[in-house]
């Protein structure tokens, strides 16, 4: 493993780099302070907010734990990260693939109406979607997975439609002389090659489904770890302690998900802007 050394390396160089330790300080802060409160009293964080904890406090943990029922919240929100963003991938993929594969005005016009929707904020749809989701009964746990698709369906696209152009249509062409379908060609040879995108993708709105908290609170309203932890928020009383241990608890699992493919970030990104 290559070590980072400043002996060999510019006076500009070197104020670059201490900079760029300043400012990542900066951003671990926050989680830090956010560790440090969850082994505190109440209390104490109260009275001290920026203190050091003299003795650990487990008990924020075990509060979190049963307040917020978190083997159930974790199995919802687990349920709909997961249903999420396997619907996004296979739907974006497929409809993708489609897209550039087919050169008329149609599939250019379509493709220009996902690109457009990338531009539109949440806000100003969120309304439309909560009726929607009341006229049609989807104000449930599974009913909120297929909202996921269509929001995340248009950024989808636009990455994996950019990959798919840089996919030889040889590899195509040769499947087709053999006797394969579209549907064959599709997910045995071009699927398995957009796996650096997908893995892209799918780290990008895991993390998104994961850590949302105003469509669940629109639709849902219950059930999720996000909504579960405005228990500890109360309008004239808030337990510190139990809310950064609950913060804690619920992003360990999708900051591991996030270590385990954060190679392919860069990767798939840079891969889908530029080619094709």
């Amino acid at each position: 493993m290559k070590t980072i050394s400043t002996k060999h390396q510019s006076p500009a160089q070197k104020a670059i780099f201490w900079i760029i330790i300043v400012f990542s300080l900066f951003f671990f802060y926050p989680m830090l302070y956010v560790i440090i409160n969850s082994l505190r009293e109440s209390a104490d964080i109260t009275r001290f907010p920026t203190g050091f904890p003299g003795s650990f406090y487990v008990g924020n943990y075990v509060k979190a734990w049963k307040e917020m029922e978190f083997p159930k919240v974790f199995f919802n929100t687990f349920v709909i990260t997961s249903a999420g963003v396997l619907g996004i991938i296979l739907t974006s993929s497929m409809c993708a693939y489609m897209l550039a594969r087919t050169d008329t005005r149609l599939s250019w016009i379509i493709y220009s109406i996902f690109t457009f929707a990338l531009v539109i904020p949440f806000q100003i749809i969120m309304v439309p979607i909560a009726v929607l989701a009341s006229d049609f009964n989807l104000t449930s746990i599974s009913g909120i997975i297929p909202m996921y698709w269509g929001l995340g369906c248009p950024t989808a696209i636009f990455m994996f439609h950019g990959f798919v152009k840089s996919v030889p249509r040889e590899l195509e062409e040769s499947a087709a002389i053999d006797g394969a379908g579209r549907f064959y060609t599709f997910f045995v040879i071009v699927l398995p090659l957009l796996r650096t995108i997908i893995a892209t993708i799918a780290v990008i709105d895991a993390l998104w489904l994961w850590n949302d908290f105003l469509l669940p609170l629109l639709v849902v309203r219950e059930g999720t770890i996000q909504l579960a932890q405005m228990r500890f928020n109360g309008q004239f009383l808030k337990d510190y302690g139990a809310m950064t241990a609950s913060l804690t608890i619920s992003s360990l699992p999708i900051i591991l998900f996030y270590l385990f493919l954060q190679k392919y970030i860069i990767k798939g990104i840079a891969a889908g802007a530029v080619k094709g």
